[in-house]
């Protein structure tokens, strides 16, 4: 029931709202449930937000023989987060020299990975999208943000203020979604 708690999309379910931690408007999840902090609902580890979801696609593939709209709606909620994610976590300088050279001229956010290619370019033909940029430049300089509420964002965590804390529980836990996540133009340009 843990999958269904999180994922499960039948109008008829009495016993959890629909995909709970979701937030359609946002483009992301909140790891905040049901209690807001003073920013609002709040989540911090992106990563472990898409972990979650490609936890629950593999189990629809499993439990459902691998397609169907169980295995769809759980592939939505990772396609919806892995784009969350590096809209709204992960930064490069717009002003960074070198941005070109890693594929991220003129944008602030990544392109999208092969997983939402194959998605997105099927059903609009959009090849060239890129993620809206969110932040101004001198925030991006951080590279990632920490905590995301619906009114700020910082690069702070609930345990500490050191980068090493920022990058890494937003980096945790490494699974085979991680390269999807995070490809390595991002990578390069966040390790200078």
């Amino acid at each position: 029931h843990n999958s269904t708690s999180v994922t499960h999309n039948d109008e008829e379910e009495i016993f959890f709202p629909l995909a709970r931690h979701k937030s359609w408007f946002d483009g992301h999840s909140f790891a905040s449930g049901l209690f807001e902090f003073a920013n609002g609902k709040s989540q911090e580890s992106s990563s472990e937000a898409v972990n979650c979801y490609y936890g629950a696609y593999l189990w629809a593939k499993v439990r459902w023989g691998g397609g169907g709209e169980s295995v769809d709606f759980a592939r939505l909620l990772l396609a919806s987060e892995i784009t969350g994610a590096k809209t709204y976590w992960h930064m490069i300088p717009q002003d960074d020299k070198n941005s070109a050279e890693s594929g991220f001229a003129n944008s602030g956010s990544t392109n999208l990975t092969n997983i939402q290619n194959k998605i997105v370019s099927k059903e609009i033909g959009a090849e060239n999208w890129k993620p809206p940029v969110a932040y101004d430049s001198i925030f991006q300089k951080n590279y990632m943000v920490g905590n995301l509420g619906m009114t700020d964002a910082t690069c702070t965590t609930w345990f500490g203020t050191e980068n090493v804390y920022v990058h890494l529980i937003n980096l945790m836990p490494v699974t085979a979604i991680t390269a999807e996540l995070f490809n390595k133009g991002y990578v390069n340009e966040e390790r200078k």
